[in-house]
């Protein structure tokens, strides 16, 4: 496993150390629970609740481990468990009661007990009159609904009853639904699930459209409701095709997809070849997933790219679970190639994880045969993959945070990708790789390092002394630049989606005739594209017109520099801008806008650039 494989075996044994890391949560939850008054509310108590799943595990083992090892399960823990072990209980107007959250138990057990025949009586939490009973379904109650009240429930063994107890409820009929619940019927949705046949028979990968413990993916998030039939087909479509190819070239991926997926989280559709996906920390078995359009680029390869993905991530978070792989470290300190941000070692092992089992499918697609019109896709997605993990392994295995068996994780990811270091690509898509990696790599430079304040004062003031004269004091040297996170940085690999797009024959045509290039692509410009085309004059003016027209804060200055140093490479008359920019993006950046805030004018970015690199070579 520690060189990113796995096999259903050792996911069954992750499955069983996740059942008893679930386990230890219930009982912290129970006890923390019970020392909170604001946790018991009007529900039933959590005893009650507690032991009707208990009795449910003893009626059915498989039907309790299914509900104590659902993803939405370990995601709902981990939030009630932060909720009751805070120590400020103030409580915003639009976040639920304790006890709203904490009666989750409630729902849990009750959906254990229908499955295992058991009758029962429970009040449960409703939100705006709707009880979620988790496998089971969404019941919308008769009654006045409220942000949060209390239901009562009762199975009798045939039939489940839902009721608004008091005024809510007073005057209607309880919501009747007859057993079995496998059928949508007036007031009770059942949850859907998508078919996907496997080699050990077939498999139904649930559609988390309706529970309320979802991902909460910020500006990603859909809210809950059930998508679309139409999407529904499109889902499948997708799955099946997906994994039909991953199982061909990388059975191994397969595999693991296959033992760890339980369910999908529908996310609003993303633009080409930015698929957003994202994997609950403490959900094993669950992800969430853009949705597809049916208009997708190579739409099976980059879905089976994302399985694998989010099966690394799962496959790691229960490994983490067990083991401890580094010491504490929250501090956000590390370069991650496919990340905007600086991240923390946690994220870091995450991300190398991930991206080893993603560059492990597009090298088996590669290697395997894909169709001739893809080949340019796969290879530069192969070989940015590699590259990208050849930049940071080494770095990562060295980090002093890391346990005995971080370190071996690291090393063994290490020997794996080195195994493919020499591999052949095409050499044009490698060049266009290896571009895109620095290019990240800049971007980020110039966004989160900041250099030295007095060094920017000095230039700044040498500058504006008289650019004739660039020699400086021999004694001149470049301090370390420090780390800090700029949140303005966004959409780094704006340029690496524009490659994407040209290497396919679609995405090609709508970047040739889109009006409205920003929209398209989330971070790119004319001058982008100009660049990719090899019109350099024209992406160096645009870029510079840019750069003399933003106050310097902007979110993408950083971008707009280095686009700018992609444009001066190899042209004579540009070599010490371009020496500056590639050497010290951040420095000649902060230099610049120093001199702009200061005189109040906007001098050429080349300019100043220039002559940067030439103190650079006088040095």
């Amino acid at each position: 496993m520690a060189g990113g494989g796995g096999g259903s075996a050792v996911i069954a044994h992750l499955w069983d150390s996740e059942r008893s890391h679930r386990l230890v949560l219930f009982g912290l939850l129970t006890a923390g629970a019970g020392g909170r008054p604001d946790a018991l509310g009007p529900l039933s108590t959590v005893e009650e609740a507690w032991n009707l799943l208990v009795e449910a595990e003893r009626h059915s083992g498989a039907i309790a481990d299914e509900i104590v090892l659902l993803p939405e399960t370990g995601r709902w823990l981990r939030h009630c468990l932060q909720r009751i072990q805070a120590s400020d209980r103030i409580r915003r107007p639009d976040v639920p009661p304790l006890w709203v959250d904490v009666g989750h138990l409630h729902l849990l057990a009750a959906a254990a007990a229908v499955r295992a025949g058991l009758p029962f009586e429970l009040r449960v939490p409703a939100r705006e009159g709707r009880v979620w009973l988790p496998t089971l379904g969404c019941a919308t109650l008769h009654g006045i609904p409220s942000p949060w009240q209390p239901a009562d429930v009762t199975f009798t063994g045939d039939a489940m009853t839902f009721v608004l107890p008091g005024k809510a409820g007073h005057g209607h009929d309880p919501l009747r639904v007859e057993h079995p619940v496998g059928k949508p019927t007036p007031g009770w949705q059942a949850p859907r699930a998508l078919p996907l046949d496997l080699p050990d028979g077939p498999r139904a990968v649930t559609m988390n459209e309706l529970g309320p413990y979802r991902m909460q993916t910020g500006a990603h998030s859909m809210p809950a409701g059930l998508v679309p039939e139409e999407s529904i087909h499109r889902w499948t479509d997708l799955l099946h095709s997906a994994w039909s190819l991953l199982s061909h070239v990388d059975p191994g991926g397969a595999e693991d997809v296959s033992a760890c997926l339980r369910s999908i989280e529908p996310l609003p559709a993303a633009r080409p070849f930015r698929w957003y996906s994202a994997t609950m920390e403490d959900g094993m078995g669950g992800m969430a997933a853009s949705e597809p359009t049916g208009t997708e680029p190579a739409a099976a390869a980059q879905f089976a790219a994302v399985l694998t993905h989010e099966a690394q991530h799962s496959k790691l978070s229960a490994l983490l679970h067990m083991y401890s792989l580094h010491t504490s470290d929250a501090a956000h300190r590390f370069y991650a190639p496919w990340r905007d941000d600086p991240r923390p070692l946690r994220g870091m092992l995450h991300g190398v994880y991930a991206f080893t089992g993603v560059a492990r499918f597009w090298r088996g697609l590669l290697l395997n045969g894909c169709a001739p019109e893809d080949e340019a896709l796969v290879a530069f997605e192969y070989a940015l993959r590699r590259g990208q993990l050849l930049r940071v392994l080494p770095t990562l295995l060295h980090d002093a945070r890391l346990t005995g068996l971080g370190r071996r994780l690291i090393s063994r990811l290490l020997e794996t990708v080195a195994e493919w270091q020499d591999e052949p690509v095409r050499l044009d898509c490698l060049e266009a790789a290896q571009w895109a990696l620095e290019d990240h790599w800049l971007s980020w430079r110039s966004h989160h390092l900041v250099p030295d304040t007095g060094l920017v004062a000095d230039l700044a003031r040498e500058w504006r002394g008289g650019p004739s004269d660039p020699a400086l004091e021999a004694t001149w040297h470049y301090p370390r630049p420090r780390l800090l996170r700029d949140p303005a940085a966004r959409h780094l690999d704006a340029r690496a989606v524009l490659v994407r797009m040209r290497a396919s024959r679609t995405t090609a045509v709508q970047l040739r005739t889109t009006t409205n290039l920003r929209q398209l692509v989330l971070g790119a410009r004319p001058a982008d594209v100009h660049l990719l085309d090899g019109d350099l004059q024209t992406a160096e003016r645009m870029y510079a017109e840019e750069i003399k027209a933003q106050d310097g804060s902007a979110a993408e200055s950083g971008t707009l520099w280095v686009g700018l140093a992609r444009a001066l490479q190899n042209r004579p008359g540009r070599e010490g801008a371009a020496q500056a920019l590639a050497q010290y993006p951040e420095l000649v950046r902060h230099v610049y806008v120093s001199i702009k805030s200061e005189s109040g004018a906007a001098p050429d970015p080349v300019a100043v650039a220039d002559w940067l690199g030439r103190i650079l070579v006088a040095l």
